[in-house]
Formats: structure tokens, C-alpha cells, sequence
């Protein structure tokens, strides 16, 4: 797939839909969180062209705090960062519907005439429907998109923007290192560190530790976007592995744990139901009140964001918070 201005490809997606490997992959993996208590699946099989766009609507409710926290620090900060990066490619890690990447692009075409965008997203459909106002917009850009989990495959990052690119800007915003627990978000930012060289850049938005009332309300939006969102997982997963669920058969629920200091995400059964996915050689008995977590949100500090840093063997360099408190940008390098 590509776009071709003046006889050059602005525009490549690297990888493309669910491969049969891919979709074993997801069977062995939905299998193993189905199969043992507490239930749970993964996040990022949310993410189906229905789930990215029901995710961007999430970003708009007024509820939802996050993003609009986040891009008014990137309207501030944008510059500045990339200016200390001394960036000329940016490396986007989960871009999705890649909302605030302008900000950083239209900084990063301040400062050099041809940059390069890598965003890295699970699904093909966000990057290919994002990359056509972004060209539009950037007449010196250059797209270059991964389809890939970023959990396993960020050896990619290489492929599509090497070292030759110059110093790199990789971002990972959104506050989507939160989905992370306190083991696999270090060994995610390791497998990003392990190809950073000293001259590159980690730009991260993290959710900060706040008002429990806030949070609840940000997970708990009153249209129910957030609980469409996550019901849209048990169709992806009927879809995808030759599935018998009743999507009517589980609530949304969402609640903050002061003590682990993160949002946990369930789908709650509200019937006695078998829960059957053939592709993955599923039957599960599933009763009432019982719980299928979906997704965590951890919120951090800056002790705590720092320790995350420092066990994938990099640094802090800048710390922007918001005047509020509730949201933060931090820059990392390798140590």
C-alpha cells in the first residue's frame, strides 16, 4: 500500500491484517486468560476498526479528561521537546487514530524541511485512515506505518526507521504504558530502550494518581461509550475464533483500586452462560457475578514513574506535569 507524490512514496504500511498466525497467537492467548481465575483477555484485541472508533469517541467525552490534559501539554511542550531531541523521525508507539500527533509533527517541520512518521498500531485501518490528513497537512512528511503488536514486534521500529534516519522522537502517549502492570511495562519500555541509542528520545504521557471520584467518572461516562467499548471485545473475539457469546449476558464494570492505584476494567456476567470460542478451544462455564477483567489503567507518580524507567535501564530528563496534577509528559533517554 502507498501514496506516490512527485514520484516518491510518502505513504507505506509494513505488515497488513491478521495473519493465521496472528490469529493462533490470539487463540493461545485468549485460551490461557479464560482458563484460569481470575478470567481475563487481552487489551489489545479491543482494537478492531469498531473498537478504534468507538476509542476516539471515548476521547471526546467530557468526562474523559485525559486527552484534553494531555494535548494542552503537548500545545506547550511540543517544541521544546522535540527541539532538546534534536529529532527528525518520530516514532509513535499504539498511534491509533494518532489524535495529537500534528502537535509534534508541526514541531518537528519547524525544525527540519523532510521528517519521517512511524506509527505503530495493532490494526491496519486507524494508521491508513489518519495518514491521509497528516500527509495533507505536512507537505514534507513521510508515513511509514508498522502493523504489529508492540508488545513482541518492536524490533520493526528498526526496519522501518533506522538509525541512518537520524536522532529519534519515540512517543508513547495517551497514558497507554498504564495498561501495563508492574512487570511487563518495564519489559516493554526494555525492548524500546534495547533499540534506542543514546542520541534518541522516549516521550511518555502518564495519568497521574488523582481523586478517585474523577477517575470512576472517566471509566464511567454517562452516554456508555466506555462500556460499548468494552462489550465490542466479545464480538471481536466471537468473530475472529468461531465464538457463541451473549453480549447481553455481561455489564461493564469499572472501578479504582487505591491500593494498587489503578482502574480495573470487567466485563461482569449478570447470567449463567457458556462462554464458547471454537477457534480457541473454549467452553467455559461462566456464573453469575463472575468477573472477565479486561483491561487495567494504572495511574503513576513521579517516584513510581521513575522506578518504571530505571527497571528498562532509562532515565528521567524532564518531568511536565499539568497545573492541575492530573496528567504528565516526561522525556526519558538510555541510561
Amino acid at each position: 500500500m502507498g501514496k506516490e507524490v512527485k514520484g516518491e512514496t510518502r505513504f507505506e504500511l509494513l505488515g497488513g491484517s491478521a495473519s493465521p498466525n496472528g490469529l493462533d497467537e490470539m487463540a493461545r492467548e485468549v485460551r490461557a486468560g479464560l482458563s484460569r481465575p481470575p478470567r481475563s483477555i487481552p487489551p489489545k484485541y479491543f482494537y478492531d476498526s469498531v473498537g478504534s472508533q468507538l476509542f476516539d469517541a471515548i476521547c471526546d467525552l467530557p468526562e474523559y479528561y485525559l486527552t484534553r490534559a494531555e494535548r494542552a501539554l503537548l500545545e506547550r511542550h511540543a517544541d521544546a521537546i522535540v527541539e532538546r531531541s534534536r529529532a527528525r523521525t518520530l516514532v509513535e508507539i499504539g498511534s491509533g487514530m494518532a489524535r495529537k500527533t500534528g502537535l509534534l509533527l508541526g514541531a518537528l517541520e519547524r525544525r527540519v524541511r523532510s521528517t519521517l512518521y512511524v506509527p505503530f498500531d495493532i490494526a491496519p485501518e486507524p494508521i491508513a485512515a489518519s495518514a491521509a490528513p497528516l500527509l495533507a497537512a505536512h507537505a514534507g512528511l513521510r508515513i511509514r506505518g508498522i502493523v504489529g503488536d508492540f508488545g513482541r514486534d518492536c524490533a520493526r521500529i528498526s526496519v522501518a526507521a533506522p538509525v541512518s534516519t537520524g536522532a529519534r522522537l519515540f512517543a508513547f502517549l495517551g497514558s497507554t504504558l498504564g495498561n501495563l502492570d508492574e512487570r511487563d511495562a518495564p519489559a516493554m519500555l526494555g525492548s524500546l530502550a534495547r533499540i534506542m541509542t543514546s542520541h534518541d528520545r522516549l516521550l511518555l504521557g502518564v495519568d497521574l494518581v488523582k481523586d478517585p471520584r474523577v477517575l470512576h467518572a472517566a471509566y464511567n461516562d454517562a452516554q456508555g461509550v466506555t462500556a460499548a467499548f468494552n462489550r465490542n471485545v466479545l464480538r471481536v473475539l466471537a468473530r475472529e475464533l468461531d465464538g457463541d457469546v451473549d453480549e447481553d449476558g455481561f455489564e461493564h464494570l469499572a472501578f479504582y483500586d487505591p491500593g494498587r492505584e489503578r482502574i480495573e476494567m470487567h466485563l461482569l456476567s449478570v447470567r449463567h452462560q457458556v462462554f464458547t470460542l471454537r477457534g480457541a478451544d473454549v467452553r467455559a462455564a461462566i456464573i453469575p457475578g463472575e468477573r472477565i477483567m479486561t483491561e487495567i489503567s494504572r495511574k503513576f507518580t513521579r517516584t513510581r514513574m521513575e522506578a518504571t524507567l530505571a527497571g528498562a535501564a532509562l532515565r528521567l530528563r524532564d518531568w511536565l506535569p499539568d497545573p492541575e496534577g492530573a496528567f504528565a509528559l516526561c522525556v526519558a533517554s538510555t541510561v
